[in-house]
Parts: C-alpha cells; sequence; structure tokens
C-alpha cells in the first residue's frame, strides 16, 4: 500500500515543524496504517555526552562499586573486549550481533573475581552473582537517566498520536532488558505514551537483522504495511523496516549530530566546566540557598566513607537524620541506580536513650549531664532523666525541695543528695533504667542486622555526639560504633570502638580545612534538618505507656511486633515545632531534594568528579559571612526546643529597643573584645542583638577575607 505523501519521508529536525509532521501522519493513517513506532536514543531522546561515553562513565561507578581496586580505564577495556566477544559468540550461535547486559554481568563477574582474585571476597556484589547482575543493571540505567534529555519535536508528535488515539509503539534495539528500560522511560516521563513496547534484549531479535520487526507484526497480528516506523537509524529504522514491509521516516536532527561530531570527553572533567555544571544546579535565588551544596557534599563524603569501609548497614538518627537519609538514599537512587547500602532510621533523642544508658544508682555519678549542665534544677534533672512532669513534682515534694530553682553545682547541693535518697526515686530510677535499657535493645534487634558482629555505624548532624555515647553505654561497650556527622565539635566519649568524625568539619585531631566556614553557624544545619515529627521521647509495652502519668505528652509514633509483644516508639510532637516546620523548614527541605537531584545529575555528567573542596567551602561562606537582610530576618524568627538538660525554647530574636548610647557601648565592647562574637552564635544574629546590624558587613568581609586568604596563603 503506497503511502498518501513522500513529502515527510525524511523528517528533518528544525526545518520540518511538528504540525506538517502530524499532518503527514494523519495522511499514513488513512492510507491505513494502524502502529506508530519510534526508536528511542536520538530519535524520543538525545544524550548529552557521545553514546559510548555511556559506558565509561559506568566504568567510573563501577570501579567505586570496587573500592577503586581496579581504575575505571581497566573496567572499560575489559568492557569492550567482553562486549565484542558476546556478540561474537552470539552472532555465531545464529543470534544477533549483539550483546545483553545482564548476560555480560554474569561473564563480567568472573573476570573481575580472576583479576580481584585476593579481595573478591569482600565485595558482596562478587560474592553474590545475581547482585552484582543488578547491580550492574542498575547502574547503566542511572548513567543513562542522567545523560538524556527529550527531543521536544518527536515528544510532540508522539503526545498528539495518543490525543487522536493512535496505537503507539517502542521499538528499540538496545542491551537493557525491558525492566530497566521502563525506567528510563519513566524518567522522561513516557512509561504511559506506548501501547506496546519492544527491546531487542528481551527478544533476542533486532531492528538490525529486521527479525524484530517480524516479531512485533507477528504478535500484534498485522500486516508490516500496517506499522509505520520512525527513527534515526539510516540502517535498523530505515533499510531493514523497508525490507520488511513498513512505511517510515527518517529523522535526522542536524543540530544533535553536530553537538556528537563536537564533543570532547575532556570537556566532561575541566575544572571550570565541573564547576559551571555544579553552579547551574544550585537555585538562582532563596534564603540560604547554598545550604543544598553543603548538605549534597555532607552525603557525597558519607557515601564515600561507607563505601571505602564496605558498611552494608548505616543508621540515620532522628530527628536530622530523617532529611539526611532521604538524600541519602536518592543519591544512591540516582548515581547507583540502587541502593548497596541499606539506610535505616533509628527514633532517638538525648532524652530518650540517657536514662537507659545510665548505671545502678550506687555506681552512677551522672558526670556526663552535669559535665555540660552544671546549674539546672531539680526538674531540669528528673526530665533530662525522661521522667514526668506530675512525678517531678511529687518527687521534690516528698523531699521538700523546690523543683524549679536553678541551683549553681546542683549536683553538689543538699537537695540533690536528698533526691538520691529518696526510696521513690531510687525505685522509679531502677525500673526505668532497666525496662528502657532493654526495650532500646529490643527496637535495635528488629531491624535484623547483626550490629554486635559488625559494629553500629551512625549518622547524625553533630556535634558532641551524646546520642552515640548514650547508645554506647546502652549496649554496655561491647559494640563497636562509629558516628559520621556533619559536623563535630569537642566530641566526647572518643574511645577506640566508639569513634566519631565530622565530615564538614572537626576540630580533632587538629581543625579541618575550612574548620571556622561550616562552624560559623551551626544551627542553621540544625534547623534546615528539621523532622516531620517530634523527638523521641521512650520505649514501652502497650501495658507500661497505659499506666505513665496522664500529663505525658507522649503520642505513639511506631509499634513494633516482637517475640515477647508490641513494642511502642514514642515521640512528643509540640505544635509550636510542627508549625514552624511545616510554614518554614517543609518549602526549603523540598527544595534542597531538587537541588540535590541536580548536583546528583551534574556529577555524573561530570565523569564522576567534583570541584575542589574549596568550590563548596565558598558557597556556604556567602550564607554565613555575607548574608542578606532576608536571611537574617528568616533566621531571626526561627526557635527550637531545649529538650535535655535545660527545658526551655530557644530564639533567635534581636532587641529592637537599644539606644543609640547602647549601642555603642556594644560596639567599643566587640572592638575589645572580638571573642563576644565567637560565642557559638551566629556573629550577625549577635550583632543585630547588640543593635549593630550595619557592623556585620564590615565583620562579614573580614572574615570571608581570612577565612580564604589563609587558605590560599597554605
Amino acid at each position: 500500500m503506497a503511502p498518501a505523501n513522500t513529502a515527510l519521508h525524511t523528517w528533518t529536525i528544525g526545518r520540518n515543524s511538528p504540525g506538517q509532521v502530524c499532518e503527514f501522519l494523519q495522511q499514513q493513517a488513512d492510507a491505513g496504517v494502524k502502529y506508530f513506532c519510534f526508536d528511542y536514543f536520538d530519535t524520543l531522546i538525545v544524550r548529552d555526552v557521545f553514546p559510548e561515553y555511556t559506558k565509561e562513565l559506568a566504568a567510573s561507578l563501577h570501579s567505586r562499586l570496587l573500592g577503586h581496586h581496579l581504575p575505571p580505564e581497566q573496567l572499560y577495556a575489559i568492557r569492550q573486549q567482553l562486549e565484542r566477544t558476546l556478540c561474537e559468540k552470539n552472532a555465531a550461535s545464529g543470534g544477533e550481533f549483539e550483546f545483553y547486559l545482564d548476560a555480560f554481568a554474569r561473564e563480567y563477574r568472573l573476570l573481575l573475581r580472576k583479576e580481584l582474585a585476593e579481595v573478591a571476597d569482600t565485595f558482596i556484589c562478587l560474592r553474590e552473582t545475581e547482585i552484582f547482575v543488578q547491580q550492574i543493571l542498575s547502574i547503566e540505567t542511572a548513567v543513562e537517566q542522567a545523560v538524556q534529555r527529550p527531543c521536544p519535536d518527536t515528544i510532540q508528535v508522539l503526545a498528539w498520536l495518543r490525543q487522536q488515539g493512535f496505537a503507539t509503539v517502542l521499538i528499540s534495539d538496545f542491551y537493557l532488558p525491558g525492566l530497566y528500560f521502563d525506567r528510563m522511560l519513566k524518567n522522561m516521563s513516557l512509561h504511559d505514551q506506548f501501547d506496546h513496547i519492544y527491546v531487542s534484549a528481551d527478544h533476542g531479535l533486532a531492528k538490525g537483522s529486521g527479525r524484530l520487526y517480524e516479531k512485533v507484526c507477528s504478535e500484534l497480528k498485522c500486516r508490516p504495511e500496517q506499522l509505520y516506523m520512525i527513527g534515526d537509524n539510516p540502517h535498523s529504522d530505515i533499510k531493514m523496516a523497508q525490507e520488511k514491509g513498513l512505511g517510515c521516516t527518517h529523522l535526522r536532527n542536524p543540530a544533535q549530530t553536530s553537538f556528537y561530531e563536537q564533543w570532547q570527553s575532556s570537556d566532561m572533567t575541566s575544572v571550570s566546566q565541573v564547576k559551571k555544571r555544579f553552579a547551574a544546579a544550585l537555585p538562582p535565588t532563596g534564603v540560604f540557598k547554598e545550604i543544598s551544596s553543603s548538605l549534597w557534599y555532607f552525603t557525597f563524603l558519607l557515601l564515600q566513607e561507607l563505601q571505602g569501609q564496605g558498611i552494608e548497614h548505616v543508621f540515620f538518627f532522628s530527628k536530622e537524620g530523617e532529611f539526611l537519609k532521604k538524600l541519602f538514599d536518592r543519591m544512591q537512587d540516582d548515581l547507583f541506580g540502587h541502593r548497596a547500602i541499606a539506610s535505616h532510621y533509628l527514633l532517638v533523642s538525648r532524652k530518650a536513650t540517657f536514662l537507659a544508658s545510665l548505671r545502678p544508682l550506687a555506681e552512677e555519678d551522672f558526670s556526663r549531664l552535669f559535665n555540660h549542665y552544671r546549674d539546672i534544677s531539680l526538674r531540669d534533672f528528673l526530665l533530662s532523666l525522661n521522667i514526668e512532669e506530675s512525678t517531678a513534682i511529687s518527687l521534690c515534694e516528698e523531699i521538700g525541695c523546690d523543683l524549679q530553682t536553678r541551683h549553681q553545682d546542683l549536683q553538689n547541693r543538699d537537695e540533690f543528695k536528698l533526691l538520691l535518697q529518696s526510696d521513690h526515686f531510687q525505685q522509679l530510677y531502677e525500673s526505668r533504667r532497666i525496662s528502657q535499657r532493654q526495650h532500646f535493645i529490643t527496637y535495635l534487634d528488629s531491624y535484623n542486622i547483626d550490629y554486635k558482629k559488625n559494629g553500629l555505624t551512625i549518622v547524625d548532624v553533630g556535634w558532641k555526639g551524646s546520642i552515640q555515647d548514650n547508645v554506647f553505654y546502652i549496649l554496655q561497650g561491647y559494640v563497636r560504633m562509629q558516628g559520621f556527622y556533619a559536623g563535630s565539635l569537642t566530641a566526647t566519649e572518643q574511645k577506640e570502638n566508639n569513634t566519631k568524625k565530622g565530615l564538614l568539619f572537626d576540630d580533632k585531631p587538629v581543625p579541618t580545612p575550612y574548620f571556622n566556614v561550616y562552624n560559623n553557624n551551626r544551627s542553621l544545619f540544625e534547623m534546615m534538618l528539621g523532622a516531620s515529627h517530634g523527638s523521641a521521647d521512650g520505649y514501652f509495652t502497650p501495658s507500661e505507656f497505659a499506666e505513665l502519668p496522664p500529663d505525658h505528652q507522649r503520642e505513639i509514633k511506631q509499634r513494633i511486633a516482637t517475640g515477647a509483644g508490641e513494642l511502642l516508639i514514642t515521640t512528643v510532637d509540640l505544635p509550636e515545632e510542627r508549625t514552624l516546620f511545616e510554614r518554614e523548614i517543609k518549602p526549603i527541605q523540598e527544595q534542597i531534594y531538587r537541588v540535590a537531584r541536580s548536583l546528583n545529575r551534574a556529577w555524573l555528567r561530570s565523569n564522576c568528579t567534583l570541584p575542589e573542596p574549596e568550590w563548596f567551602a565558598r558557597q556556604h561562606a556567602r550564607m554565613v559571612f555575607t548574608p542578606t537582610v532576608a536571611e537574617i530576618d528568616f533566621f531571626a524568627g526561627l526557635y527550637h526546643l531545649e529538650n535535655f538538660g535545660i527545658f526551655e525554647y530557644t530564639d533567635f530574636c534581636a532587641n529592637d529597643t537599644l539606644s543609640l548610647k547602647q549601642r555603642w557601648h556594644n560596639f567599643r565592647a566587640i572592638r575589645k573584645e572580638p571573642a563576644i562574637l565567637e560565642m557559638g552564635t551566629w556573629p550577625p544574629i549577635i550583632l543585630r542583638r547588640l543593635g549593630l546590624d550595619v557592623y556585620r558587613y564590615i565583620n562579614g568581609y573580614r572574615r570571608h577575607r581570612r577565612e580564604f586568604k589563609r587558605r590560599t596563603l597554605k
């Protein structure tokens, strides 16, 4: 059956409009075409790299998967040779001159085991065939997703065909099986645009030989002339389609052809191009917009550390860990297409874990509390032990001591000694301590991870790592623990089997590069990592929970089935915190998440290369040294609840009632004692409280210059 019009058997992007093509395809339908078939690569989508380069990118990721024991160049060479061998083997047995990635992965694994004979069994992917196959397929898919973008003209024509109710078919020669090919389609929002999908890897038949066209006709029960093929490949999409009796249109994309001809692999890793890609991924506007790059960099460093150690499970501590886990999982999905490191979220807090970590009362001195909170009230002490307010009141009434008064050096006061001698307190302390410890261990055991043998790896925002210490002592020091933090500052209880490391900044053994940049506003990390739920506040059986005083405020966040019955994980969610999160923090996190995906893509497109550490430090420095008025106003409106040691709200509001004389006095004071600005609070907030908001420009400029000048000189 001859086509009604031969004018558009060649469709040139930029010369022929989608409207003209749609009109032409309507004529084909009128002439009897029932199915409109599309090629995928360089037809519906184009790549931002030369097609073969995707395999080099995959090799870079394979190298990371294997702890860099084999360089990407060697892995790529192994792949090239193995592909040729498999293609020849398939052709010799009567199949296509093609290879398929699932079969390739099985042979590839055997070759790598030989290359890495001495260390092969240290990698789970080399020990387990199916795990390795899935990882290779996932990596290939992730790379393709990172470098693909839609071709607007062909997508528009495809959409028009769907709107008209015409049947559409995707036919592609590609080595990824349909399950993984579908991920690419979903990434391009094309997964629901086809009635039928045929990928050569699923059938062992290719367009290049014409046999895949025969398969399509057979399954669709139609004559060849009822199919119409659109694609860019002169041989497989045009010549072979015509030989099999299909009508066809040859797609030409001069701009993309020119791009491939001029493309240079060196552009992928050049310092200027890498910086340009990363900078382009950042949002152009918004308060503290560079926090996206800082959190992405932390996530990248974390993934690098865990991969280097071969860690298979990692626990993120609540509340800040909720969003950090989300970024970590997203990075693994985007970079590798799978989660080689399983992440878990543990509902913990200093308050929820402190009592369980303590010793029997006769042996306990509470030094881990008093070392940081010396001058507190009996109320502060009892609430830090997770004892309810009504019970704390009752205990203090029994011993005749004031609940609210804050005492200097409480641990040496008579009031404190009376409390420790109280039979009521002793009974409550011991029963709660034992039950909370047992329940926490049950909670940890519910993850079915052999942490006693392999140790616990945890992640949190920082700074001292006191929750890690609590867990360490709950497990009585027998379990090896290591913690990774955004920042570590005067970390406590560092031991050989209880280690801590700040990935963005750390003051031990000596301050890390750009320490003063990231440490300048630690509260920024805490506030931006707010959670969708309240603070963890204990672990109870249903009967224990039912017996709690009515003022306990706890709500059940999780119910965990155990061999001994149900375990309740509780939190306390205060309205003020929830309002702040929903109104201010959640929208920023949503932007950070979007930017993180763009940065993941930028890293892949840069052949797994990232800007030097100074680039990330300079991004962060802009926020903390030279913030906008809007950013200071935003930060001044934030607040958070101190729920351990001291129980009160902390805000960053300024005093607007200072007189000119008071401001002048404050200015002279900070000139005489610059340490006033080093109290741990963000200097612009201190200056605003002192009525010296304008001075932040000078102070910030000096800080910025001092930090980066110091690095340059080194």
